[in-house]
């Protein structure tokens, strides 16, 4: 190389270099150290304007800016918000310590329910949102999320104590909310609530199973209580519940938690860890964050004790003295055999789990304008639960020889979830902001029973086999969204805010049903007397089925004057198995004066069918031989796409429809006192059930169509989906809450309170092939639905708590009282009988004590159902399973456990 060229490519190299160190010279930097006036605070949330970041252990943070004036927002669970403007110049360095002040309220800054992701205390948001921090989380002495958000949340209720809680919010169904794992979408679960397992609402909808999600990784969740389809997309009818993952670093975590039942059974043991590693670049914040969890619940039974006859049925036609003298001889028979009728209660109580998941989460700073981000998890769960027991004089059901004195069934159902997110965020000129993420979402449920028996395969004695494998469901979801937006600056003074947010999403989703072994559903039995199979999915119901749907949304948010916030959504999506909607939303924000707000929102929305109802397959055969000749017949639910149910004339399924209004007001009544109150008012048309069984027996049109069809001769019952039934829900929300802090003291409350109220309005849409009669309405929809729909869960829920802590001890007390609930269960081979039951409302009393032991170690002791509070008991001897239950786990939204204490030991390092 000559002089000349080397001269040339020197200077080139310098004015490259002096450019570089210019356009640098040009950020500004900011640092400084977060306390809380005696420590330093790590994990600490800042917000700059599109940028989040995070102290580290020694509330530490520092990042580097563009000239502007930004707004600054710090939040901590457990602090006071702090909000302030800042300047920054070309090549300027700033240092800014804070100091925050502690507080036990729910006021928190969220990003829920607003796509401009600028953040917001939820005292200031334009539609309700609630928060609630780990902290907030744990004091409640539950191990799963589910039971946590029951006792925190008013307007979330779960039915039951099982680990398959389905969650609802503001009484709707469980596929009526959203949610969210750190803003993505998360997958459904594989299988449909069949109202098979007692105590389980929203028969026929498909929920997610948020116990899934390792406690340990939870830094906080947040509850919309708006309908948001246009925002979030289907199913946010409800609201939505977005999920937030832990983000801290150089720190490590733990907890350990024992506790049981005041009846000594139903332990319960959890563990979980989660230690933060900083993945930092030039002042800008990435981490590595992990978890881990294992979880076990043991067994409880609060079931009674069988009075049936177990030997020798009783036929209803048989005069009263024929009836007692086979009771005489079943009771002789019992007393010969030694037989224990205590052992014949099925799970009554809590089912017995085990769980254990992990999750990463996780960024990384390309460089000034671009992160890379990822969360995965797994989670694997056994639940094992005893079946109904199957009695000797139920010979069809039953191998003599190999159980004479009948059987329990053991079920055991394997769920696994996997979780994968992954994508990009940054920026582009002219502040542009952008993310691209793409997820897989997948849960699978296997089936297994013990302990059990095909009754067809009589013949093989005491040699045939008592365990199989039944099947599996599998339901996938692979997402793709890319989303743009931009915060336009230069704007009339009159206009403190204009953002514009933009998007697409495509969405693929993929149903299997996989068949279990033969045994588990196949007939072996020549003379057709016996009945086969476990409950297994046969061959013939097995499916796969999938669709892709695709959507666009634009959001447009304002503020005038620094009082006036205005949000515009608009949504279309489209769906390749049933067509497109189109969703809108308006929702505002008036400030009257620095400390009282009002807000209110208008929108529609919808929720798309899910494939398992669309193609859900669960028909069985039966074959008798009556006086030598062979009797074959069908029953069960069809999907929707079958010659059956479109020979009855019932639609194609479509989405539900929603209409959304909702009002209210934020209040900062003192400086240390505040309430929010929400009216709504939603009207949900063309919602989705799951019919009762159309019997051609006792249905002469339905006989005549399915006479037409020489192929449906065997068709018995036939149940199917169908956009049914149109409803209106109505309520408020309300939350007070106060807060006082005292040297080293603080006191703390919240009252907070839901009122709800669904009803049915308009005819029950009736197949259009069968008539519109009371007949073929109570076939589709009973009157043990149509209660459940409409008082199955709380019509109010009130929760206070009370917090008050000085110097390392902190005691809370929590009084939640449930509302009233109702059922009316059949009690009648002819679907004709139903006997109500009404359970009072109760009050649940929780206690805890805190005590941080030392800096890395903190005690928690407590009692939740401190007085020892069950639910009424069942009246009607008829819904009691002939003894069985005592107690309705339909009407026991709080379970019927009784007392609980545990002790919870945490560590931080």
């Amino acid at each position: 190389m000559n002089p000349f060229e080397l001269h040339t490519k020197a200077l080139v190299i310098t004015l490259w270099l002096f450019q570089a160190a210019v356009v640098y010279s040009q950020e500004g930097y900011i640092n400084g150290k977060i306390t809380n006036g005696s420590e330093n605070l790590p994990s600490v949330k800042l917000s700059i304007g599109e940028i989040n970041l995070i102290t580290n252990e020694n509330g530490e943070y520092n990042l580097s800016l563009k000239p502007g004036t930004y707004k600054m927002t710090i939040a901590h669970p457990d602090y006071e918000i702090i909000e302030q403007e800042l300047k920054i110049r070309q090549g300027e360095t700033k240092t800014i310590d804070f100091i925050m002040t502690a507080i036990n309220r729910l006021d928190e800054v969220v990003l829920l329910g607003s796509l401009s992701n600028i953040p917001r205390s939820n005292l200031n948001t334009a539609v309700p949102v609630d928060a609630f921090s780990e902290k907030v989380l744990n004091q409640t002495g539950q191990i799963s999320l589910t039971q946590m958000l029951n006792l925190v949340a008013p307007s979330i209720n779960i039915s039951g104590e099982m680990l398959n809680e389905p969650v609802t919010l503001r009484g709707l169904d469980p596929d009526h909310v959203l949610i969210l794992l750190n803003g993505t979408r998360y997958h459904n679960m594989a299988w449909i609530y069949g109202g098979g397992l007692k105590g389980q609402l929203g028969r026929g909808s498909v929920g997610n199973d948020l116990n899934s999600i390792p406690p340990s990784s939870v830094e906080k969740i947040e509850v919309l209580h708006d309908g948001a389809s246009a925002q979030y997309g289907s199913d946010a009818i409800a609201g939505v519940i977005n999920i937030i993952l832990k983000e801290s670093t150089d720190r490590t975590t733990a907890h350990v938690q024992q506790g049981q039942f005041y009846k000594g059974d139903g332990e319960k043991f959890a563990f979980g860890v989660n230690h933060g590693i900083s993945l930092s670049k030039k002042g800008h914040k990435g981490f590595l964050n992990l978890s881990a969890d294992f979880r076990h619940q043991a067994p409880t039974h609060r079931g009674g004790q069988y009075d049936g006859t177990v030997y020798y049925p009783i036929p209803d036609n048989l005069e009263q003295d024929e009836k007692d003298a086979i009771l005489l001889a079943d009771n002789q028979k019992v007393e010969e055999r030694n037989f224990n009728r205590k052992n014949t209660v099925d799970q009554v109580g809590n089912s017995k789990f085990v769980v254990s998941g992990l999750m990463i989460n996780g960024a990384y700073p390309v460089n000034n304008n671009l992160e890379i981000f990822w969360t995965s998890a797994f989670n694997q769960k056994k639940v094992y639960r005893e079946q109904a027991y199957r009695f000797p004089k139920n010979t069809r059901q039953v191998n003599l020889e190999l159980y004479p004195d009948g059987f329990l069934p053991l079920s055991k159902s394997t769920t696994t979830d996997i979780t994968l997110i992954t994508g990009l965020r940054g920026s582009l000129n002219n502040n542009w902001y952008w993310d691209l993420t793409g997820s897989f979402g997948g849960n699978t449920l296997r089936s297994e029973v013990s302990n059990s028996n095909n009754a067809s395969q009589s013949i093989l004695g005491k040699d045939a086999p008592t365990n199989f494998y039944n099947g599996k469901n599998i339901y996938e979801q692979f997402t793709n969204n890319l989303n743009f937006s931009k915060k336009f600056d230069g704007l009339p003074k009159s206009i403190n805010l204009f953002n514009f947010c933009t998007g697409i999403e495509w969405r693929f989703e993929r149903y299997y049903e996989k068949p279990g072994e033969e045994a588990s559903w196949k007939n072996y039995d020549d003379t057709y007397r016996k009945q086969p199979g476990t409950g297994g999915i046969s061959l013939y119901d097995a499916i796969q089925k999938s669709r892709n749907n695709s959507g666009i949304y634009i959001d447009l948010e304002t503020e005038l004057h620094n009082r006036f916030l205005i949000n515009l959504t608009g949504r279309y999506e489209y769906y390749s198995d049933y067509g497109g909607n189109l969703a809108g939303k308006l929702a505002s924000r008036y400030k009257l004066s620095k400390n009282l707000t009002l807000r209110a929102s208008v929108s529609n929305g919808f929720r798309a069918p899910s494939l398992q109802q669309r193609y859900i397959t669960s028909v069985s055969e039966t074959r008798r031989n009556i006086g030598g000749e062979l009797f074959i017949s069908t029953r069960g639910i069809f999907p929707n796409d079958h010659p059956v149910v479109k020979a009855l004339g019932v639609p194609s399924l479509m989405a539900e429809k929603s209409i959304n209004l909702s009002s209210g007001f934020t209040f900062k009544i003192t400086k240390n006192v505040s309430l929010t109150t929400d009216l709504y008012w939603l009207q949900l048309n063309d919602r989705i059930v799951l019919s009762g069984m159309f019997s051609r027996n006792n249905n002469p049109t339905l006989e005549d169509i399915l006479n037409q069809y020489p192929e449906f001769n065997q068709v018995e019952q036939v149940a199917f989906f169908a956009n049914a039934i149109n409803t209106r829900t109505k309520g408020v929300d309300m939350v007070l809450q106060g807060s006082w802090a005292w040297n080293t003291s603080r006191l703390g409350f919240i009252l907070a309170a839901n009122f709800t109220q669904t009803h049915l309005y308009g005819n029950i849409k009736v197949a259009d092939n069968l008539p519109n009669n009371s007949l073929n309405t109570s076939a589709l929809l009973n009157t043990e639905e149509k209660v459940k729909i409409e008082k199955g869960q709380p019509n109010s829920k009130m929760i206070l708590t009370v917090n008050y802590n000085i110097g390392n001890i902190g005691f809370v007390i929590t009084n939640t009282r449930f509302g009233e609930t109702s059922i009316a269960p059949v009690v009648d081979a002819n679907n004709s009988i139903f006997l109500s039951e009404t359970f009072s409302p109760k009050i649940i009393t929780d206690v805890s004590i805190n005590y941080k032991i030392k800096s890395f170690v903190t005690l928690n002791v407590g009692v939740n159902n401190l007085l020892n509070v069950y639910p009424d008991k069942i009246k009607n001897y008829e819904n009691t399973a002939e003894g069985i239950r005592i107690y309705s786990p339909d009407g026991a939204p709080y379970g019927f456990n009784g007392g609980y204490y545990f002790i919870n030991t945490k560590f931080s390092f």
